[in-house]
């Protein structure tokens, strides 16, 4: 499905370092061979969802001040999200993109709905891969913006957050190596399981 979000923006493409156009690559020439390899192969850029779809434009000093058509918290919206990101990474040519579990899915009440939260817009986002060529990165596991996180992940005392992390974190393994990922980020998530 088409959002039109981005109506009327085209594709991104090198243009050379004397384009005076905003939208094209002064730079970045992907078919360029240098050391043997296409730029394209030395530069695996990728779109991280967290930034450019799911942050709220957080200030630190008051709170939210974006304002998105798929901010919120139903299946429909995140489908919307999707659609819109798989527009974007058409339009800069994007060959990946990276996400955290909780910035594809809304927040379910518990962790077996936000496990089918995630499986059915991963399900999307398959469908999506297939017909957009973008492939995914990395993925991992947010576990640090919800407050249920305060006292850590595997170092919190609470048993039922261990295991919600612990199982958080071997369902999004589970998810990326079904897709493929090129790597399982455990950036945040070693951050958040390793002992003080």
């Amino acid at each position: 499905m088409s959002s039109n979000f981005f109506k009327g923006i085209s594709k991104v493409k090198y243009e050379g370092e004397g384009s005076t156009n905003p939208m094209a690559f002064r730079h970045y020439n992907p078919d360029e061979v240098l050391m043997g390899k296409r730029m394209e192969d030395h530069l695996r850029f990728s779109v991280a969802y967290w930034h450019s779809f799911a942050w709220p434009g957080g200030d630190p000093f008051g709170g939210q001040t974006f304002e998105r058509p798929w901010f919120g918290d139903t299946m429909a919206l995140a489908k919307l999200k999707a659609d819109v990101a798989f527009e974007m990474f058409d339009i800069l040519g994007a060959p990946y993109f990276c996400f955290h579990d909780v910035d594809v899915r809304p927040e379910g009440e518990n962790f077996a709905e936000n496990s089918r939260n995630l499986e059915e817009i991963t399900d999307y986002f398959a469908e999506k891969m297939q017909q957009h060529g973008t492939k995914l990165l990395w993925g991992t596991a947010n576990l640090f913006s919800n407050r249920r996180f305060m006292a850590g992940a595997a170092t919190n005392p609470d048993p039922e957050v261990f295991a919600f992390s612990a199982a958080t974190v071997k369902t999004c393994m589970e998810l990326h190596t079904g897709w493929v990922a090129k790597i399982m980020c455990f950036g945040a998530a070693a951050k958040a399981m390793k002992p003080y």
